[in-house]
């Protein structure tokens, strides 16, 4: 019987170093969506990821590290899902709108990623991090052309984040009947009312967003039909 060739050796170890990793960064996720980083230990965490503790060790050098690592994979998540929502779309206020509901899209379907992300981050409501760099530019068009009124930038992004941060909560840390297009589309319309922007318009901005963003019918079992 012929020897694996080295090469063959290196993807098998590659292969399982990598799923030695996803294990211990779905772990983190889990664990720090439900605890601050200080209630949680390296042990906790391989417990949860069924991995030796040594496992641990040669893929980080402590859990801040491995919360570092699951900030940065989650923001660029979501970063390409905002990105993508807004493909071709320059309406500021359309932007913000698709941006809110591809959040809460995303955190329906990784409530542990997301709400790990939120509970790790520091930067999250700092108006001058690389990841809100995007809607920083989003608002000051808005305000620029007079789509936006009666705010400042820095209140325009921190009624954002407190908005999309309030609705993520409700679906992902309750059992919420309202299905989640219901939740987008009704935060989606008191964000850019929030914004200065005319209730009609805010209305059919909001409507076109969530039809997009989300255009299968909601499940029965997530659907009540009913305001949030």
């Amino acid at each position: 019987m012929s020897q694996p060739t080295n090469d063959a050796h290196e993807v098998k170890v590659d292969r399982r170093r990598l799923r030695t990793r996803s294990a211990l960064i779905g772990a983190g996720q889990r664990l720090f969506a439900a605890r601050s980083i200080d209630g949680v230990t390296i042990d906790d965490i391989v417990a949860a990821a069924d991995v030796a503790k040594g496992s641990f060790y040669n893929h980080f050098d402590d859990k801040e590290s491995l919360a570092g690592a699951i900030v940065d994979l989650v923001q660029g998540d979501c970063e390409r899902e905002v990105a993508s929502a807004n493909l071709d779309v320059t309406d500021p206020a359309s932007r913000v709108a698709r941006a809110m509901a591809a959040l809460i899209r995303y955190a329906r379907a990784h409530p542990d990623r997301y709400r790990s992300m939120v509970s790790l981050s520091k930067r999250r409501t700092n108006i001058e991090a690389p990841i809100n760099a995007g809607l920083r530019r989003d608002i000051a068009a808005g305000l620029d052309v007079g789509q936006f009124s009666g705010i400042t930038l820095q209140g325009g992004m921190l009624t954002v984040f407190g908005l999309i941060a309030t609705a993520v909560e409700y679906l992902s840390a309750t059992r919420a009947r309202s299905a989640p297009p219901e939740v987008a589309r009704e935060m989606a319309f008191i964000l850019l009312r929030a914004l200065g922007v005319s209730t009609r318009r805010a209305q059919s901005i909001a409507e076109k967003a969530v039809a997009d963003l989300f255009p299968e019918p909601a499940d029965e079992d997530d659907h009540l039909g009913g305001a949030i």
